[in-house]
């Protein structure tokens, strides 16, 4: 994705997830287009299914394409999740940049973000760009 980045779309992005989710403290040291929801951000499970919930209805996506279990693990422990798919246990990334794309496409095309490629340069270069208060970037 090499696009200028739309910075009213994102903080948008920015003020859902921290709104229904939550970020870590230092979060916005490495917070990019290529972060990865649940891995980087650590949300999952029953979080990340009230992150994407909030996401679709806040600003009218078609989740007609979404299928939460190939982003997310479920919370506590399934015994039969061994039994999906494999494209269906949580293993393939959601990233923000995925968020972003579809926010501005109004729909979720799985094939489509899952195949782009995100850029892993941080997005908010000083603590005055966050669009959320209560976080700091140290100087790079």
């Amino acid at each position: 994705m090499n696009e200028s980045l739309d910075y009213k779309i994102m903080d948008s992005i920015v003020v859902c997830i921290h709104d229904t989710a939550g970020f870590g403290r230092k979060a916005f040291e490495s917070f990019s287009l290529a972060t990865d929801v649940a891995r980087d951000l650590g949300v999952d499970g029953d979080d990340a299914s009230d992150l994407m919930v909030e996401f679709f209805e806040r600003f009218s996506i078609d989740l007609n394409n979404y299928d939460p279990y190939r982003y997310f693990l479920e919370e506590g422990c399934n015994f039969f999740s061994f039994r999906r798919a494999k494209d269906r246990r949580g293993n393939i990334p959601l990233r923000v940049g995925m968020l972003y794309l579809a926010l501005k496409a109004g729909r979720w095309d799985a094939q489509a973000f899952e195949q782009a490629k995100f850029s892993d340069v941080p997005l908010y270069e000083r603590t005055e760009d966050i669009p959320i208060d209560g976080y700091k970037i140290k100087s790079r």
